[in-house]
């Protein structure tokens, strides 16, 4: 007994939009009910995200998965980007006030949500979970790509931590999250005396 599933309606509840026929769609709740107001395919490259090392890639592709990027392994993750300044504060006596004597801006704290589907044979997605696992395995720099990293000039990340869990209820789907941290190269200036 073959079981059908309408990838439309889990992209819409995960992502918010869905596919068809070249129009997108943004779902907007009703009361109990939903209303979907299309639109035509817009640019949405600034979601396309590559990650690279050691001559491999993995790419994840906005909706419609766009082909020109070549291999996909998944839609676009939900991406955070954490930033914060070191401060040294040294408090006043017998106030509440604080004298700032300097501070420098940390790097990019980065999490990578996203679903790996297997949308061929509606099974666990043994091989996407494989190939993120690698990924994370490589213990070096990982180059990115992508317009949402460029903006904040971010080229290069370094994996702290991944989380697998599994979607109640949908066992061809996995959840991931990755923590990253943005880490730029190290630059020398000699000096003539």
């Amino acid at each position: 007994m073959s079981v059908i599933i309408d990838l439309g309606v889990r992209y819409a509840a995960a992502f918010g939009m869905f596919s068809k026929q070249n129009q997108e769609a943004i779902v907007l709740p009703e009361g109990n009910a939903y209303n979907f107001e299309f639109f035509e395919n817009g640019n949405n490259s600034f979601e396309d995200l590559s990650l690279s090392w050691l001559n491999k890639e993995v790419n994840f592709g906005s909706l419609p998965f766009n082909k020109s990027i070549g291999n996909i392994l998944a839609p676009p993750p939900f991406i955070t980007f954490n930033r914060e300044k070191k401060l040294n504060e040294t408090p006043i006596n017998d106030s509440d006030a604080y004298v700032i004597e300097r501070w420098n801006t940390k790097a990019y704290k980065i999490r990578l949500r996203g679903l790996l589907i297997d949308v061929d044979n509606r099974t666990y997605p043994e091989g996407l979970v494989k190939e993120l696992h690698k990924l994370f395995g490589y213990n070096g720099v990982i180059d990115v790509e992508g317009v949402q990293f460029e903006d904040k000039d971010i080229h290069h990340l370094v994996f702290k931590s991944i989380l697998f869990s599994g979607v109640k209820g949908f066992q061809d789907t996995i959840q991931y999250s990755i923590e990253a941290r943005a880490i730029r190269s190290v630059g020398f200036t000699l000096l003539n005396p």
